[in-house]
């Protein structure tokens, strides 16, 4: 099951507007357009096989402009989205198309040696420092604080690597939905009280999922984000997790897709893991005027 599918991120995304809905063994997810009297549906990571007949009721039920499909990579079949009416879409993606998963089955010792090189001497040399880890179970906490701490670490890679991140509301409506299956794990200089580092894990069914990572100027110079890594790879597997998922990297078969993400990216892919690579998404329209205005959009987009 991918996280999309899970219920802490229906609970997550019906706190910011979308209506969450059972198709089959699937969540959907809709959103009004009050204005217009539309909707438009998005079904990401889909079990297989997919209940088209409620799918296509819950689209005309609702008005809905256009239905979205971003496929998981099980029972993938192509030509039953084009059956139904799907095509491909051009430049649209409402979450990675590529990501890197570690096996966690492995022995700890494994998972470290399998790591390229660069990573291990730089998870050394930030050992060397004397960094302070402490973890947060955000089930434990009683208000937001220790989460204030992480989001300002993250507001800083915004600004280094500059990259959009929501505001704090939506951001704690995210935390509140993971709040029971999340944690923070941070890295202090010794002796000081804010921390310089900070790395959100989520934990649903047997995956760790690397949410999001904050760090601040003096963290990149000590290297805290490749010990973090690490430290939330052994805390992951110490949870009975079985897969550490980094939740996306940038994805070259769509190279006008979130370019900014290729720092990042080369940062993940030092951890090595195996590459899992998502099929692109499928839109069905529903109205004609919004399809014509989607094409007219897109007509010159490349791949």
């Amino acid at each position: 099951m991918d996280l999309r599918q899970s219920p802490q991120w229906g609970n997550f995304l019906s706190q910011i507007g979308w209506q969450v809905i059972k198709i089959g063994k699937s969540q959907a997810y809709l959103k009004k357009l009050p204005l217009i009297n539309c909707s438009m549906i998005k079904i990401q990571r889909p079990f297989n096989p997919l209940p088209w007949t409620e799918i296509d009721q819950l689209a005309k039920k609702n008005h809905a402009l256009m239905v979205v499909i971003e496929p998981q990579t099980n029972n993938y079949n192509e030509q039953e989205l084009v059956a139904h009416g799907y095509k491909k879409t051009l430049n649209m993606s409402l979450s990675h198309t590529a990501t890197i998963e570690i096996a966690l089955t492995k022995p700890i010792d494994k998972i470290y040696q399998d790591f390229s090189e660069n990573a291990r001497r730089n998870i050394k040399k930030a050992q060397t420092h004397d960094l302070q880890i402490k973890t947060v179970f955000l089930k434990n906490t009683p208000d937001d604080q220790t989460f204030q701490q992480f989001y300002k670490l993250l507001k800083n890679v915004t600004k280094v690597r500059k990259f959009y991140v929501p505001g704090y509301d939506e951001f704690f409506k995210k935390m509140l939905a993971f709040k029971d299956s999340s944690a923070l794990i941070f890295a202090f200089q010794k002796g000081q009280v804010l921390p310089i580092a900070a790395l959100w894990l989520g934990f649903f069914n047997k995956t760790a999922v690397y949410m999001h990572i904050g760090i601040s100027d003096q963290g990149y110079k000590l290297l805290a984000n490749y010990l973090l890594v690490w430290e939330a790879l052994k805390l992951a597997k110490e949870q009975g997790m079985e897969v550490f998922d980094f939740e996306g990297i940038y994805d070259p078969r769509f190279p006008t897709l979130r370019q900014r993400w290729q720092g990042f990216t080369q940062f993940k892919k030092k951890f090595h893991g195996q590459l899992v690579q998502y099929p692109i998404a499928w839109i069905k329209f529903y109205n004609f005027w919004f399809k014509l205005f989607y094409l007219c959009n897109t007509i010159f987009t490349k791949y």
